[in-house]
């Protein structure tokens, strides 16, 4: 059965600008400061990780009393679909920092969900999937 959602790749100019949001948004998540974090996502934004759907407000909190701290974060950015003011992004993302004290690391594909308005872009939704890594063969 053909497509027809109503669909296109990002223009060169939109690649870039969601390329450098998201190099920056990556930024403010390793600096661990809720303020700078916050600019980048609505206020109802949603991960949707292992554990489940996890709140803006849940994040932010574990991030300000030191619970998950961030050391590294990278994207690459696999593809980008706009529709109108929304942009719908795929990326293979790295990330390593501490959860309760304990190193932690991911390797996931991650599809975030981005709006732009006045304020520029903003996610509104991400989810993360864990990268499954083939096993070595005996």
């Amino acid at each position: 059965m053909p497509d027809t959602a109503p669909s296109s790749a990002a223009s060169d100019d939109d690649s870039r600008d969601i390329a450098e949001f998201l190099g920056n948004w990556a930024e403010a998540i390793v600096s661990n400061d809720v303020d700078r974090m916050a600019r980048f996502t609505t206020d109802d934004w949603i991960l949707v990780d292992q554990p489940g759907a996890i709140s803006r407000a849940r994040f932010h909190a574990v991030v300000a009393d030191g619970s998950l701290q961030h050391t590294s974060m990278t994207h690459d950015i696999l593809g980008i679909t706009r529709l109108g003011s929304v942009a719908i992004v795929r990326t293979h993302g790295r990330t390593a920092g501490t959860y309760l004290g304990q190193a932690i690391a991911a390797d996931e594909w991650t599809t975030d969900i981005l709006v732009h308005g006045a304020d520029g872009w903003r996610c509104v939704l991400t989810q993360l999937t864990p990268r499954a890594i083939p096993s070595e063969e005996t």
